[in-house]
């Protein structure tokens, strides 16, 4: 079987030789394969198989509530622990970090989670020190027993403190790529890497000028005592969410170069977006001691030589990109991230050696020309709502259906404000068919739903919204098939301190914090991978569709955590008060001590893992009933066939 694999992988590095000739002599030494082949381990693909079923469309049920009748002495109006086909393993209280994106990676014998954190303060378990956040590691082998191994404070170097905005700072994005996986370019840097995994996190968030912020490399082969290896970046500002294949090495960093990094070789000055100034710089870290800098990209009109209004997206500049997505030779880019949403698809080749192409201009690394810029891109599309929604990941789904193919993007755009505020739009999931990549096609359209999607969750409170929006802001009274463009919003007469009774189970719209989506999962692991869309939906917690029919998408199930009121770590939690949740100020002015569920992932075994951003912890969860069933595509419903086919490369 190693064998097997191992061919198997040395194939496909050489028949990406061509498109990565920007550093091709690391492919001569990439001779290990992994258990992970699937993207940013490696470079197959799972192949997803739609049809056409007709499952009944459920209704979630409502959740549990803190005070299940309300009363003169309960009035806590917030949803307690509540499970839809699904049930916990595992929980860690993280010392009551605030908590971006967890990551498991399957290091050795162990299953490994890094749990990214926002900005802010905590006292460490294991020292008892009051620590700047930045990465916590824990054992996740045994998911009903993790165990937290070391907190990596954030470099001080960002200037960051214990107040402040949750994402002034912090580390919040990590990937890690094992030794034997990344390629080589001699065999002296094999042997170097040998039994090596590498950590790649951002430092710091949003700084402005001059710029503080950078990119770490961290050997992490023992989990309990990490080293620094290599700064990236330096004297950067907004690093973000970023993508690094393992497999080739090429790392996709989101940032923007301040006026402090303008000594570097590697700096790229005068690039332009509008809200997060945000465009990839882009890396080979096939040996994360020695990164070599390929190029910086983004949308057009962002690039320092563009003049006059963008070509592209919705406003000029064109908004900054919140993070990329690699897979097969294609390269996906979410804009925008909570408004004036575009999708790019770039031909991942063209990107990466378009600056050394014959006839390439002189600057084109730093500074593309427009003809430069275009030359990759082959579709781009603007989302239901347009400066209403925005683009926070764009994750592909490759496909085929009634033997043809057929593939899509899942769409998500971030909530950016608390407790549904009036003239807002409730932030949802989108399918887009890009099998035809120039011209993208929106399915699973629901006009009756404020996001025109059928992917969205209710908000409890009286499940209608208030007219719709263009987004030049001037008011339409009706939705129809000539409106796609347009989406509902949240009316003044929302009340979010209205009790959950009646016809109003509960109303996520009182809970304090934000209520609508932030992410999806964004590995490519079976047998979920194609069949559901598994999403994180702040106060709503974790929530899973079908998406087996694409056309007819459907909730299957949710995962909702209770509050942590009681303390956690030896000193009750990140500061005085009630425990690790942390409160949150809604529309009104009202605070309430609310879940906030970030983001989400899976590992290689079909586990769930959610970490919030008010301090609740890690959650580790496990599908069940129906959910479980459409995961493994066995409940033998309309599934063509098709049900145990998820999973085989192409």
């Amino acid at each position: 079987m190693f064998a097997k694999k191992n061919k198997l992988f040395r194939q496909t590095l050489v028949s990406l030789l061509p498109t990565i000739s920007v550093s091709a002599s690391a492919f001569l030494f990439g001779a290990y394969a992994v258990a992970q082949n699937y993207p940013p381990y490696g470079p197959d693909l799972p192949l997803a198989h739609f049809d056409h079923g007709k499952r009944p469309q459920v209704t979630p049920p409502p959740p549990n509530l803190m005070c299940p009748v309300l009363s003169p002495t309960c009035q806590d109006v917030r949803t307690a622990q509540s499970e839809w086909n699904t049930q916990l393993l595992g929980y860690d209280s993280l010392d009551g970090r605030s908590t971006y994106q967890p990551l498991v990676v399957h290091q050795g014998n162990r299953y490994i989670a890094y749990m990214a954190h926002h900005a802010g303060c905590a006292i460490n378990r294991l020292n008892l020190a009051n620590e700047v956040n930045g990465t916590s590691l824990l054992d996740v082998t045994d998911p009903s027993h993790p165990v937290y191994l070391v907190h990596i404070p954030n470099s001080p170097s960002d200037g960051a403190t214990c107040t402040g905005s949750l994402d002034a700072a912090g580390n919040q994005i990590v990937h890690v790529c094992g030794g034997d996986t990344l390629p080589s370019s001699s065999r002296a840097e094999a042997e170097r890497k040998r039994g090596h995994y590498y950590m790649l996190r951002t430092n710091g968030n949003s700084s402005g000028q001059p710029g503080t912020e950078s990119h770490e490399i961290w050997d992490v082969t023992n989990p309990r005592s990490p080293t620094l290896l290599k700064t990236i970046d330096s004297g950067a500002t907004n690093t973000h969410k970023d993508w690094w294949e393992c497999y080739s090495g090429v790392a996709y960093l989101v940032a923007n170069d301040g006026t402090a990094s303008a000594g570097s070789s590697d700096s790229a000055p005068g690039w332009r977006q509008s809200g997060s100034t945000q465009h990839m710089k882009i890396y080979n870290l096939h040996d994360p001691a020695n990164p070599e800098y390929i190029r910086d990209f983004g949308l057009v009109g962002q690039q320092p030589t563009a003049t006059g209004t963008a070509p592209e997206g919705l406003v000029t500049p064109p908004t900054g990109i919140h993070g990329p997505i690699s897979a097969g030779n294609r390269l996906y880019g979410a804009y925008g991230v909570g408004s004036n949403g575009v999708v790019q698809i770039l031909d991942r080749s063209k990107v990466l050696n378009g600056c050394t192409a014959h006839g390439a201009s002189a600057n084109c690394a730093k500074s593309p020309t427009q003809s430069e810029m275009l030359a990759p891109q082959l579709g781009w599309f603007t989302l239901p709502g347009t400066s209403l929604q925005g683009g926070h990941t764009s994750f592909p789904i490759f496909g085929e259906e009634d033997g043809r193919p057929r593939n899509l993007i899942l769409v998500t755009s971030e909530e950016g404000g608390n407790e549904c505020a009036a003239g807002s739009a409730p932030h949802a999931a989108w399918l887009y068919d890009v099998t035809d990549e120039a011209h993208p096609k929106h399915i699973a359209e629901d006009p009756n739903d404020p996001a025109r999607t059928m992917m969205d969750v209710p908000n409890g409170f009286n499940y209608q919204w208030v007219g719709i929006v263009p987004g030049n802001g001037v008011a339409d009274t009706h939705c129809g098939t000539t409106n796609c463009a347009q989406a509902g919003i949240y009316g003044a007469t929302v009340t979010p301190q209205d009790a959950p009774v009646g016809t109003a189970p509960n109303n996520f719209c009182n809970q304090g914090a934000r209520f609508g989506i932030h992410s999806s999962t964004e590995l490519f692991y079976p047998p979920y991978y194609g069949r559901l869309a598994i999403l994180a939906w702040f106060t709503g917690g974790l929530r899973v569709f079908d998406i087996r029919n694409p056309d007819q998408p459907r909730a299957i199930a949710y995962f909702i955590p209770a509050p942590n009121d009681t303390g956690c770590g030896p000193k009750g939690g990140p500061s005085a008060g009630p425990g690790c949740t942390m409160p949150n100020t809604g529309r009104d002015g009202h605070t309430v001590n609310a879940i906030h569920t970030n983001n989400v992932e899976v590992d290689d075994r079909g586990l769930i893992y959610i970490a919030d951003r008010a301090g609740t912890g890690m959650h580790i969860i496990r599908l069940t009933g129906p959910a479980a069933a459409a995961g493994n595509g066995d409940d033998h419903d309309h599934d063509d066939g098709h049900g145990d086919d998820n999973g085989h490369g192409h």
